[in-house]
């Protein structure tokens, strides 16, 4: 499941974004207005966006356990099954990762990440420690395993895009597609404040693909870098 809500943000005046712009279950998103003027020059346009996504996985059976199991203090209850274990902060391996499991006709497969000039794609941070702050919506209600980052895409052609679609995969395997629009400015920038939860507790993987048309009526499909998710 994906959940994407927008929020207005104040002018480009934070020097990260400024560093960057330098060097370079229902979907919406609002740009901000062009920041102010400074001498004679308009700043780029930036668009922020929250996403929330879910790994659609069931989480481990849970088990039960005898009495004589049960460690002093503790009670008989059911715990998930182990997966791994992982030591924390561990990376899918290898990486970068193999060739994805077969999906069923029809079902998006991911791609490697685009290798172009016209933008700049940065995952912030990379890679992603894991979380464990509670995701406040029904979808991650059960998934205790929560990883936040930031999407941040820069146009670097001065050519507007308008993105009405992105997939969205986990572990190699389609998600979700989100059909909110992302209208991209010339040299201007999307803040996509991304968020996973899951009922796995080990390494995953992400990756998200955008597709659109430019201001020209061209095709443009842009396939994000692999974020490595840290296991808890």
């Amino acid at each position: 499941m994906s959940l994407t809500s927008p929020r207005l943000i104040a002018p480009f005046a934070t020097l990260s974004l400024a560093a960057l712009a330098i060097a370079s279950c229902s979907q919406q998103g609002t740009p901000t207005a062009p920041s102010s003027t400074m001498a004679g020059a308009v700043q780029p346009t930036i668009m922020e966006y929250f996403v929330t996504l879910s790994d659609p996985t069931p989480a481990p059976s849970r088990k039960t356990i005898a009495p004589r199991d049960v460690p002093p203090g503790g009670e008989p209850g059911s715990t998930p099954a182990p997966e791994g274990p992982f030591e924390p902060g561990t990376a899918t391996t290898p990486w970068p990762p193999g060739p994805p499991p077969q999906a069923e006709p029809g079902v998006p497969m991911p791609e490697p990440p685009s290798v172009q000039l016209r933008f700049n794609l940065k995952i912030d941070p990379e890679p992603v420690r894991h979380s464990g702050t509670p995701i406040p919506i029904a979808a991650c209600r059960d998934l205790p395993y929560t990883w936040y980052y930031d999407q941040i895409l820069h146009d670097q052609s001065g050519i507007p895009v308008t993105f009405t679609e992105r997939e969205n995969f986990f572990d190699a395997r389609f998600v979700s597609l989100s059909t909110e629009t992302i209208a991209l400015a010339g040299n201007g920038t999307a803040i996509l404040h991304t968020r996973w939860c899951s009922g796995h507790a080990k390494p995953h993987y992400a990756q998200s693909r955008f597709k659109g048309k430019d201001r020209d009526g061209q095709v443009v499909t842009l396939s994000g870098p692999w974020v490595r998710l840290l296991s808890p």
